[in-house]
């Protein structure tokens, strides 16, 4: 049994009992725990999301990025599946998309969106600036190539969200120090008026 657990394995398995579930443990999300007094990191509550799919969801959207060593992900996010399941507990967005096997990476155990298709997402899903801000820092964590990310614009050309994905991807840039660097690039290309 690791450090974060799905509660009826641990309990099937002898693990725990009933009592000491309930005694020592914390419930994470439904039948998800981890020992009391556990600091969790935002890995941790990824990998914990994934226990309470009984690991058929694919992790996505920023989620994805941090495990792609995006930066500038807050630790408190919402944790993003892409499964088939409309009864997500607070603090988690799933997310019923088609996904083809090439999109999805491994990271470690856990099934992860690739850096294009994680971009495809937070561009669609993301205000302009907060699109190409997380764009900019998935960029240069892992320098992924645009074209892959427009092939899947061909790929679901009736996915919601694709005209602010087609704004945001030409603004991308992978020498972003910081979200405030490119709110300020941002600023100069809107305030441009020699276009």
């Amino acid at each position: 049994m690791g450090r974060i657990f799905i509660g009826t394995e641990a309990l099937a398995g002898g693990a725990v009992t009933r009592h000491e579930l309930a005694r020592w443990h914390t419930r994470i999300y439904p039948d998800v725990y981890c020992p009391n007094q556990a600091e969790l990191s935002l890995k941790d509550r990824i990998y914990a999301a994934w226990l309470w799919s009984r690991r058929r969801a694919v992790i996505g959207g920023l989620s994805a990025a941090a495990m792609q060593g995006a930066p500038w992900i807050d630790d408190d996010i919402p944790i993003e599946l892409i499964w088939n399941n409309t009864h997500a507990p607070e603090g988690l967005i799933v997310r019923n998309d088609t996904l083809a096997a090439d999109e999805v990476d491994r990271f470690g155990r856990l099934p992860v969106t690739n850096c294009a298709r994680t971009a495809f997402d937070l561009g669609r899903r993301l205000p302009r600036d907060d699109a190409v801000a997380r764009l900019d820092a998935l960029m240069w964590a892992q320098r992924f190539r645009v074209d892959d990310v427009w092939s899947l614009t061909e790929r679901y050309p009736r996915a919601r969200g694709l005209k602010g994905l087609r704004i945001a991807l030409p603004l991308i840039d992978a020498g972003a120090a910081s979200p405030k660097e490119t709110w300020l690039r941002l600023l100069l290309i809107d305030t441009d008026t020699t276009r």
